[in-house]
């Protein structure tokens, strides 16, 4: 932690740089808006000798708000999922220029599927070995720089979230990532990245059996974890990715390949768990894709469009030498996305699942399960 706190000062103290350097002309008006976010789906096992149920819920409900003054962007937003209300993002932005701090709670800058607004992604979920090896929002700094062919991004941050935090000390992370963007342009872009993540894991009470472990667990295509890897006695894990991705007028192509390795202590082997996913569109209607360059991400088709998708995504978690057997998946999904306008739009979703060795408490028999969803954003 003492590193943590060291590395985020010198971050802190280069805003501050940058803010005295700023010009005064800027306006002094607090602009800010209300948003939020509804994703409503419904499902239906085709294959099903698992018994899952069929239904409908929301996979995401989020009313926030953005705040903008000067150089400063402000974001706080809250979730209802799985009956549970929890805090999203919630950070402030400093931007000069091409220079962009963040401070808070937000995504780490690894995976650009992971980055990808859920109003955005091309499928229900994000690929189970994005899910798998990826965490969700966490408390640290990040400073990025963004220019027309480069990006780069690096932050620090703690190995909690606002909603988890511990009576104990908490690991840390170092994040990194660059993307080169040789073609970028109007309906042309050529994406290609690599990013990794040093991270240590909490510290525990004494009576806590889960002690310096690391979790990695994937819902697949639904709701439903298949993918449970625990490794215990963790001294550290590195997490190296690679991205690509194509934009060439009405077709769209995306893939990254994702690796996780975990020193262990106790002379433990050390783990290794790894995956990756290839998807690709085409605009039925619609003429090209919009892209999001503040986060090096993928963003939805412009305007009124209806979208033909096609993903296929593989992830292995067993490692037999480190005697952590966490689950193997395949799986195959084809998608229509219409897009009514910038704010509402209707998906659906067939997903064919070929489970591996040791998926998670189900039968190991091939199932598939159609999905519908309504969404708006504001």
């Amino acid at each position: 932690m003492n590193y943590l706190s060291k590395s985020s000062l010198c971050l802190l103290a280069v805003v501050t740089s940058l803010t005295a350097t700023a010009q005064e002309t800027l306006s002094d008006k607090l602009q800010y808006k209300v948003t939020g976010r509804m994703l409503m789906d419904g499902g239906v096992y085709l294959r099903n000798d698992n018994h899952f149920g069929n239904g409908t819920e929301f996979n995401d409900l989020r009313v926030g708000m953005r705040a903008t003054y000067q150089r400063w962007d402000m974001k706080v937003e809250i979730g209802y999922v799985g009956s549970k209300v929890s805090i999203k993002d919630a950070f402030a932005t400093y931007t000069s220029g091409k220079h962009i701090i963040q401070v808070g709670q937000f995504y780490e800058p690894f995976t650009m599927d992971m980055l990808c607004s859920t109003f955005d992604l091309r499928f229900h979920q994000s690929p189970g070995s994005v899910l798998a090896m990826t965490n969700s929002r966490r408390l640290g700094v990040a400073y990025t720089y963004n220019a027309t062919h480069y990006y780069a991004c690096g932050g620090l941050f703690t190995d909690n979230d606002i909603s988890n935090l511990k009576n104990t000390s908490q690991g840390y992370a170092v994040d990194g990532r660059f993307v080169y963007r040789p073609v970028n342009e109007a309906g042309k872009l050529l994406h290609l990245g690599i990013a990794a993540i040093y991270r240590t894991p909490d510290g525990a009470l004494p009576d806590d059996d889960n002690r310096s472990t690391f979790i990695y667990k994937s819902a697949g295509v639904s709701t439903i974890d298949l993918i449970y890897a625990e490794v215990d006695n963790a001294r550290h894990q590195v997490k190296l990715g690679t991205e690509l991705l194509i934009y060439y007028g009405k077709f769209f192509f995306q893939s990254e390949y994702i690796r996780t390795q975990v020193k262990r202590r106790n002379a433990l082997a050390d783990y290794t768990g790894q995956g990756g996913y290839a998807q690709c569109s085409w605009l039925l209607i619609g003429d090209t894709y919009d892209y999001d360059a503040a986060p090096a991400c993928p963003s939805r088709p412009i305007g009124r469009a209806l979208e033909l998708c096609g993903r296929f995504n593989i992830v292995d978690m067993n490692d037999r030498t480190a005697e952590v057997l966490g689950g193997a998946q395949k799986d195959l999904s084809l998608g229509l996305n219409y897009y009514i306008n910038k704010h509402i739009g209707i998906k659906v979703n067939y997903s064919y699942v070929i489970p591996g060795k040791h998926i998670r408490k189900i039968s190991d028999k091939n199932f598939s399960v159609l999905q519908a969803r309504f969404q708006f954003i504001l």
